[in-house]
């Protein structure tokens, strides 16, 4: 499970460029965070899984003999 830690700041009353750039900066972190951690769960998902059917194998081919 992904864990995401990211500080957006608040808005400000009257509209600042500076302001809706620290927005956009801290959402763009925040994206990049959660596709990085999808594709490492989709990794250690797969691996499990590998790791799975090479048990499940392994035992199939000590009980054939």
């Amino acid at each position: 499970m992904a864990k995401i830690t990211n500080y957006i700041p608040e808005p400000k009353e009257d509209y600042d460029v500076d302001n809706q750039r620290q927005i956009m900066e801290s959402l763009n972190t925040m994206k990049q965070q959660l596709n990085f951690s999808f594709q490492q769960d989709l990794k250690n998902e797969i691996d499990t899984f590998n790791y799975f059917l090479s048990w499940v194998y392994n035992i199939k081919m000590h009980l054939r003999y």
